[in-house]
């Protein structure tokens, strides 16, 4: 008998954490295998949908495990002792790293016309390495918003998706809610952050860049070398990182917020309703309404440049899923294949993007369609496109250049080293010309071209 998904999400979320015991003899006939599940907050999404691939595969089993920044150093350890999961998502391949991931070119993967990127040779764009593809990504590139309390946002008087057209139009807005949050004692912070070095020195910090008239070419151009960092006035970063000061310098974003750590303060305090408004991708809608499923949460976009141009994540293989080499020789190979195309196959890929709440990259059609009914899709994403908002999906800066980085070196921006020199610069301890000196240096010292 077949059981619906909602059915099977509800059990698994019942169930998260727990096991349930079969016969020893009955345990021992079915393969194992193992799966890094996407993200921790999606790990019983996710184990619902394997549940129905049990179901049709009665002589499989599905073990989920979650990886998170406190146990990553842990799972690392088991990839260096040749024992990784069998199918591991949410991975990032780099040119350092590949060669511990299978060449999925050469698994049969049957569904490579039906995605909406050249999975093919994405490697090659990003990474340089022609006829290797060691990640598959079957979701559309993220979108990060501003999200907000929309029940609060109303008390205060604002309605930030009519009134914020421009980037002036936000600096006058954030001036409103800060006059605001100071007649609430319950709110603390006007504009909350933390830190994260992806999400600040890549994600964040390219979409305000964007709005602010960089395109995602120059960002490009940066990273190769094409384009200096000391140029003050041609690097498109500098005027989003400029912003990162004048936000703290008027009390919108939090003191020092480039040492607060990502989840336990930042997430904490806006899912705590310490603050209305933040910045963040599309994880952070699933964890407050995970904690409160009433939540009324809404969004809207950095304003967009003056071509309308808005920012969106490009659809590489980073976050992609991935088979480990080591893991050719067991005896479970052939079921983990069979599985892993399953899972990136259209019938899992509609499962996945409904429960999650993404796009596809993949054409599910032959599963009937994607219908998304998750906040961010419905209030924030499904309006943008109705309204035919130009969104650059091409590769991100830092993604264009992994062919140049020189092994072991840190990134530029993403790497927690930035984050005291981003604090020098906020806190005047050196001027923007000084940064720019620094992160070129940075530069020079991660690339070679």
């Amino acid at each position: 008998m077949r059981y619906s998904l909602s059915a099977k999400l509800a059990t698994a979320a019942l169930a998260l954490g727990f096991g349930f015991a079969a016969p020893a003899t009955l345990a021992q006939k079915k393969v194992q295998i193992e799966v890094a599940a996407t993200m921790p907050e999606f790990a019983p999404q996710e184990r619902g949908i394997w549940d129905l691939y049990e179901e049709q595969n009665p002589g499989v089993e599905i073990k989920i495990i979650q990886i998170n920044e406190d146990t990553e150093a842990a799972y690392n350890a088991r990839v260096a002792a040749g024992n990784p999961v069998d199918i591991r998502n949410n991975t990032i391949p780099v040119l350092e790293n590949y060669k511990i991931y299978q060449n999925l070119l050469e698994i049969g993967y049957p569904h490579f016309d039906k995605l909406n990127y050249d999975a093919r040779n994405i490697f090659e764009v990003t990474n340089g390495v022609p006829g290797y593809l060691p990640a598959l990504n079957i979701q559309r590139g993220n979108f990060s918003t501003f999200i907000f309390y929309a029940d609060e946002m109303k008390k205060s008087g604002l309605d930030p998706k009519t009134q914020i057209r421009t980037v002036d139009d936000l600096r006058a807005f954030l001036e409103k809610l800060k006059a605001y949050t100071a007649t609430r004692k319950d709110l603390q912070y006007v504009l909350d952050m933390g830190w994260h070095p992806l999400m600040i020195g890549r994600v964040i910090v390219e979409a305000w860049a964007i709005g602010m008239g960089a395109s995602k070419a120059d960002i490009r151009a940066l990273y190769a070398g094409d384009i200096k960092w000391t140029d003050l006035d041609r690097n498109p970063l500098l005027p989003a990182i400029a912003l990162y000061k004048e936000f703290t310098d008027k009390g919108y974003l939090p003191p020092k917020w480039w040492q607060r750590a990502w989840e336990t303060e930042f997430e904490a305090s806006f899912i705590g309703r310490k603050s209305i408004l933040t910045f963040h991708g599309p994880w952070l809608w699933t964890k407050v309404l995970a904690q409160n499923p009433r939540a009324d949460i809404d969004g809207f976009f950095f304003p967009p440049n003056k071509d309308g141009l808005v920012w969106t994540d490009g659809t590489t293989q980073h976050g992609g899923s991935a088979l480990y080499e080591v893991n050719r020789k067991k005896a479970n190979h052939a079921e983990t294949v069979k599985a892993f195309t399953w899972w990136n196959g259209p019938e899992a890929v509609k499962l996945r993007a409904e429960a999650l709440g993404f796009l596809p990259a993949l054409d599910v059609s032959s599963a009937g369609g994607v219908k998304l009914t998750n906040p961010q899709f419905v209030r924030v994403i499904k309006p943008a496109l109705d309204a035919n908002v130009k969104f650059d999906t091409s590769v991100s800066g830092r993604h264009s250049a992994e062919r140049w980085k020189k092994k072991g070196t840190p990134y530029v921006l993403t790497d927690d080293a930035f984050a005291p020199i981003l604090g020098d610069y906020i806190e005047g301890r050196t001027d923007l010309a000084g940064l720019a000196a620094r992160l070129q240096q940075r530069w020079n010292t991660a690339y070679a071209r």
